[in-house]
């Protein structure tokens, strides 16, 4: 089995973890592009991915400039849903997308477990 086959799976572990929290409707692991480093990769996914991505960086910028240069995590609230996304070292991040009455706290803990879990895979 490749490398490339055995990060997969790995990353796919990841994401039926993430995915069986109560709340979690969907969880994806990425590069700090935004490209999806897990399968299946479905376009909505995607998007979330990308947006992920862009608004870790546009934080980190924000954080900045009041003298913080670290952004832990994301969350964006949509009306039916929200995306919370962590970075997973310098090359990846990861995200969920859940509930707008999912528990934040619990949710936050398994995600960055799972963000350690990626460092260590990539």
């Amino acid at each position: 089995m490749s490398l490339n086959m055995k990060m997969d799976l790995m990353f796919q572990q990841v994401q039926k973890d993430l995915a069986n929290l109560n709340g979690v409707k969907k969880s994806l692991v990425a590069s700090q592009d935004g490209y999806i480093l897990s399968r299946p990769a479905e376009s909505r996914l995607e998007l979330f991915a990308l947006t992920s991505a862009a608004m870790l960086k546009t934080a980190d910028a924000a954080s900045a400039k009041v003298g913080n240069n670290y952004t832990k995590h994301v969350v964006i609230d949509y009306p039916d849903e929200r995306l919370i996304a962590v970075r997973a070292g310098p090359k990846a991040i990861v995200a969920v997308l859940t509930g707008t009455n999912a528990g934040l706290d619990p949710i936050m803990i398994e995600l960055d477990k799972a963000a350690e879990k990626v460092r260590g895979i990539i």
